[in-house]
């Protein structure tokens, strides 16, 4: 059976008007999961717009930081004739910097499995940004970042379980930092218009079970500064 799986960085804040109800159509239209960022507001509209589609949604239940006002941003959806949940966690990182260290920032683990029994573990992540002014003065600081919290989610993960495991998001940065993983699509497009780079992917973990069937930048989707990445993979058991 083949996935459907999309990343979104939807820039819901609460600041922001967002066609929540268009963007839940599109997703449960062109995917079978998808992993949400910046959702960081209006939680319960997204939970009316994917119920009534007939999808679940899930966020962490806690999400507690240093000094964080806002909580991750972080949200998975799914079709429940496709995948149930047994388990799930939320990790904050440890490090941040600039607006980051206001937000909980982490990954979001969530254990899962296919009516046919294939099991797996999909982590939603959103890494430490650079600002969107003068970006490229801000890397040289903000890359270090990424590298820690990258280190700290694998760190982390070793202990878990083995299970085969997909790690996408946000990364704000076009290098995979992620030791011992690897991105699904090497080539996968620009994700981010403003400054042309690959912010948004899917590393492989643990697993030589995932196979690419096609993948595309969804650049038709204008709802917020990012596109979503859809990609169609297949497994074997």
């Amino acid at each position: 059976m083949d996935t459907r799986l999309a990343t979104y960085n939807v820039k819901c804040f609460p600041w922001f008007t967002v066609d929540i109800d268009a963007i839940v159509n599109w997703i449960t239209q062109s995917a079978d999961i998808v992993a949400l960022q910046e959702v960081w507001c209006r939680h319960a509209a997204w939970i009316t717009a994917f119920e009534e589609r007939g999808w679940v949604f899930l966020r962490p239940p806690r999400e507690t930081h240093i000094a964080a006002i806002f909580g991750s941003g972080l949200a998975v959806a799914w079709n429940p004739q496709k995948f149930a949940v047994d388990e799930f966690i939320f990790y904050p990182y440890l490090s941040a910097v600039g607006f980051d260290s206001w937000v909980a920032k982490g990954w979001f683990r969530l254990d899962m499995h296919t009516p046919g029994g294939f099991r797996f573990r999909l982590i939603n992540t959103h890494m430490q940004s650079d600002y969107e002014i003068c970006d490229s003065l801000f890397r040289h600081v903000s890359e270090p970042i990424r590298m820690a919290q990258a280190l700290q989610l694998v760190s982390t993960e070793v202990q878990a379980p083995p299970s085969p495991t997909l790690i996408v998001g946000d990364m704000n940065t076009e290098t995979c930092w992620l030791p011992r993983c690897t991105w699904l699509v090497q080539n996968t497009g620009i994700t981010f218009p403003n400054t042309e780079q690959t912010l948004d992917n899917c590393a492989c973990w643990r697993s030589d079970r995932w196979q690419v069937v096609g993948h595309r930048v969804a650049s038709e989707c204008r709802w917020s500064d990012h596109f979503p990445v859809l990609w169609r993979l297949r497994h074997s058991i």
